[in-house]
């Protein structure tokens, strides 16, 4: 890389490999670490990558917070985070949240830490990253166990125990979630449950040939027995943890180890190979202080015990000094955590306060409110109670007008039918006097030229003919006046009957068609229904000139359609309304019948179709 570095002309990839160095050497020298990361962040904002820009404060957060500068490392972060937010990166927003605690949780500011890491949890979840979800829910069990909140903690463990078996996560993360369980309980002094977790966490470990895990979980389990007071087994377990750390060389890990050990040897009173261990633990590299505190007070003990009282007061001296020192940063972090405590409550007093107010105007909204929603109401009574009146009032209205129709209705009925019971009375009367006088006469006329049939044969015989002729137009008109069929049979009946009367009479073809079933209606119904047949036969035949004419009944589902055409020359309707009683006299049967009626005429005949529902 430093070749690259060194003989690169092109300034992203010189770029992103200062970057890559200074990612690698974060844990290994962090000056030059950092030194590297400005020489990126140069060239980044040289090019305007604003993407490049955002990933160099995200790596600048990482080495702020391993120096322990925790206020630049969250200030770095924040400038992150805002341009993930901008550009709506949710799954590197979530990882933002997720370093945010961890910088705060390393600050000491466990509260703030807490809810970084919840926030981190809630974007892992909307966006279904269930294994960043689980990440998040161990750091939080962790942070619970720290704010000796254990049951809280168990909770978090537990639920990350339950992702982790959906996504059938095996790696060493699930013996740490294991780890963290058994602490919570051992912290409690629940050593059972502990236990059973610091085993299954060892069997982890070893599936994975992960000496580090194993060595972990054998020095949690020697702890526990330490507690317990029951060294000489604890013993064991130090013993692996001691050989796998020191062959491996974890030494931050073989510091902690090497105390708890000693403490061991010291309680079953092995005095030398504790002063050995604790010797040993003096050569190594010690950076936390909580580890070199533990292990001063173990030379100090042992030393005292051996009456070194010498080397004994220079280990106190020490051991004080680190006490002090982790008493100072637990103090401000318990400082810190009071801090958040007292802004919480103060921030849950102001909420509560503006809760009271805003109850107190929302009380005087709702009494507003209420005043309004009587005055309202009184108006839509008033409302409603005139809109009822008028209701009413009309509704009263159109009953009197609908009276008034119905009367109008029923006498232009019953006139209606006056009219056509003195029209059928008077057809009767004509077709009786026809039919009795003027045939009579006829008859008697033929009986007396008949006799003189010998004096001038010709002429009589002509004249017999012709009367003969006048006869029978008498007997269709009489017929046609009152046809008889329609007293003994039914419409179809009279209908057919009367077409084919009139086919003798005409020179014409007058075809009847009947469909459907069969009809039965009231008497004064047939009667309307074969004038108005009878009318439009009659006109076809004096005014359309036609060949043709075509009559049909059809009778289906109550409702009788009745169809009269011809080939004639039409008309137009508006020219012969008014000059003539027949069309009058079937709009008249129409209204009566209540029909529906529809009426085509022009130069290719007529068409008059009538519909009526019983």
């Amino acid at each position: 890389m430093y070749q690259v570095v060194k003989e690169g002309e092109n300034d992203t990839i010189v770029a992103n490999t200062y970057y890559e160095l200074a990612w690698s050497l974060k844990l290994k020298d962090l000056p030059v670490a950092k030194s590297h990361m400005d020489s990126a962040m140069l060239l980044y904002e040289h090019l305007k990558l604003p993407r490049k820009i955002a990933l160099g404060n995200f790596q600048y957060s990482v080495l702020h917070r391993i120096s322990g500068d925790y206020n630049l490392a969250i200030e770095r972060l924040t400038k992150y985070q805002n341009y993930v937010e901008k550009v709506k990166d949710t799954g590197n927003l979530t990882y933002a949240f997720y370093e945010k605690g961890v910088i705060y949780s390393q600050k000491g500011d466990l509260q703030t830490s807490l809810e970084e890491f919840y926030k981190a949890n809630a974007l892992a979840e909307a966006t279904n990253n269930l294994e960043m979800a689980g990440t998040t829910l161990n750091s939080i069990g962790i942070v619970y166990n720290d704010l000796e909140k254990y049951e809280e903690a168990i909770e978090a463990f537990k639920k990350v125990l339950v992702i982790y078996g959906e996504l059938g996560i095996k790696t060493e993360h699930l013996g740490d979630v294991y780890n963290g369980l058994a602490s919570s309980y051992k912290y409690q002094k629940k050593y059972k449950e502990a236990e059973i977790y610091f085993n299954r966490a060892l069997d982890n470990y070893k599936e994975l040939n992960s000496n580090f895990g194993v060595a972990i979980a054998n020095f949690h389990k020697g702890l526990i027995y330490n507690e317990q007071k029951q060294f000489k087994k604890a013993l064991t377990f130090f013993s692996i943890a001691y050989d796998l750390q020191k062959s491996n060389g974890f030494d931050s890990e073989l510091v902690k180890t090497i105390s708890s050990f000693s403490e061991a040897h010291f309680e079953l009173k092995n005095y030398e190979k504790s002063e050995l261990l604790l010797n040993e633990g003096l050569h190594l590299d010690i950076e936390n202080k909580i580890s070199a505190k533990d292990l001063y007070f173990e030379l100090y003990r042992t030393n005292e015990k051996k009456s070194n009282f010498q080397k004994a007061l220079r280990f106190h001296e020490q051991y004080v000094i680190y006490k002090d020192s982790v008493y100072n940063e637990e103090n401000i972090k318990s400082i810190n955590l009071l801090q958040k405590q007292f802004e919480t409550e103060k921030k849950n007093k102001e909420i509560i306060e503006q809760k009271l107010e805003l109850n107190e105007q929302e009380a005087e909204i709702q009494k507003q409110n209420t005043q309004i929603i009587y005055i309202t109401g009184i108006a839509l009574f008033l409302l409603v109670a005139g809109l009822l009146i008028w209701l009413v009032y009309r509704q009263k209205q159109r009953r009197k007008n609908q009276e008034i129709l119905t009367l109008k209705r029923e006498f232009q009925i019953k006139t209606l039918e006056s009219l056509i019971e003195g029209e059928e009375k008077e057809r009767f009367r004509i077709a009786k006097e026809l039919h009795d006088g003027v045939n009579g006469d006829l008859s008697a006329i033929k009986y007396k030229l008949s006799s003189l049939l010998e004096v001038n044969n010709k002429v009589i015989k002509e004249a017999i003919t012709m009367i003969d002729d006048s006869c029978e137009q008498v007997r269709a008109i009489s017929h046609n006046l009152v046809p008889p069929s329609l007293e003994d049979f039914s419409l179809v009946e009279a209908v057919e009957t009367y077409c084919d009367n009139m086919n003798r009479i005409h020179p014409l073809e007058l075809s009847f068609l009947h469909i459907g079933d069969e009809i039965s209606l009231s008497k004064k119904a047939e009667i309307n229904i074969f004038r108005i047949i009878q009318e439009l036969v009659t006109n076809a035949l004096k005014h359309a000139k036609a060949s043709e004419i075509s009559v049909q009944i059809s009778y289906q589902n109550k409702t009788i359609q009745v169809t009269v055409e011809d080939d004639g020359v039409g008309f137009i309707k508006q020219e012969v309304e008014g000059k003539g009683i027949g069309l009058n006299n079937i709009e008249s049967r129409i209204q009566y019948l209540e029909a529906s009626v529809d009426f085509v005429s022009n130069t290719q005949g007529t068409s008059y179709t009538f519909e009526i529902n019983y």
